[in-house]
């Protein structure tokens, strides 16, 4: 009980900081989730850092700076360029050096989930029910697993990654994601159909697959937790790593529904618009 009270505890003061700024929207959303993108490099590096030469931490953060600096000085699609040129740059570097990937995958893992975010998010109504819509579903995903998981045991989902998993956690959090889906665009005024089902179910799969990722990146190079930065969570990416791989399925997902790709707020829009009828 004290463990899950100090977890309650931090997951709400992380709530309000991020609804807080989710709902502020515009240069506050982006300014929010670039300073995300150094606490999630820098807890990357530092997981994968026997993997990575001499310097490469420090290049990684370069490359993250270099994009976000593209973002407020030359906008969205000329900071995916970057993103891309420093992408390759770090990826050909270690491989040359080592035949290894791990700084241009520390790149993308950070950079990406911002991009997408401030792009779904951009300043318009839609794009903020569609990243809330995105929240909703994470947040959900992760609860209902969690506590199915500890209430009806089970099978293990993937016991060599992460060994506490379980089916029943994983159907719990499809189904926690749908409910709460569901209910938040009921609450925004929307009259949700087929689609949003859809849509929930599969943020909760790719959430879930992204907390499964990072569990076999610290059992592959031997940690408990990323970090020790939220009490009764562990580091940032022990709280975010099912977010990191959703916004970047949403951020295609209203691309795909005919949402402008780095226009801000246009794939937000284009996601709601797929889903619910106002």
């Amino acid at each position: 009980m004290p463990e899950l009270a100090l977890r309650i505890v931090s997951a709400l003061v992380m709530l309000t900081i991020v609804l807080g700024a989710t709902f502020a929207g515009g240069s506050w959303f982006v300014s929010f989730c670039a300073m995300a993108v150094f606490l999630v490099a820098t807890e990357f590096s530092a997981l994968t850092r026997l993997s990575l030469p001499r310097g490469f931490p420090a290049a990684i953060l370069a490359g993250a700076a270099a994009t976000i600096a593209g973002w407020f000085l030359a906008g969205p699609e000329r900071a995916f360029q970057v993103f891309l040129l420093c992408l390759a740059l770090l990826a050909m570097g270690q491989f040359a050096l080592q035949k290894k990937l791990w700084g241009a995958a520390c790149l993308a893992y950070s950079v990406l989930p911002f991009l997408s975010l401030s792009l779904l998010r951009g300043d318009s109504e839609k794009g903020l029910h569609a990243v809330l819509f995105v929240f909703a579903c994470v947040f959900a995903a992760d609860t209902f697993a969690y506590f199915a998981g500890r209430a009806i045991g089970g099978p293990k989902l993937a016991p060599l990654v992460s060994p506490n998993k379980t089916w029943s956690g994983f159907a719990g959090g499809l189904a926690g994601s749908v409910a709460v889906g569901l209910l938040l665009l009921v609450v925004l005024g929307y009259r949700p159909g087929l689609m949003p089902v859809e849509f929930a179910l599969g943020l909760s799969l790719v959430s879930q697959l992204g907390d499964l990722f990072e569990s076999w990146i610290k059992r592959r190079f031997g940690k408990k937790d990323s970090g020790a930065m939220i009490p009764g969570h562990g580091g940032l990416l022990d709280r975010i790593d099912g977010l990191i791989f959703a916004s970047v399925a949403a951020w295609i997902a209203g691309i795909l529904a005919g949402g402008n790709a780095f226009s801000p707020g246009a794939a937000g829009a284009g996601l709601i618009d797929a889903m619910v009828t106002p």
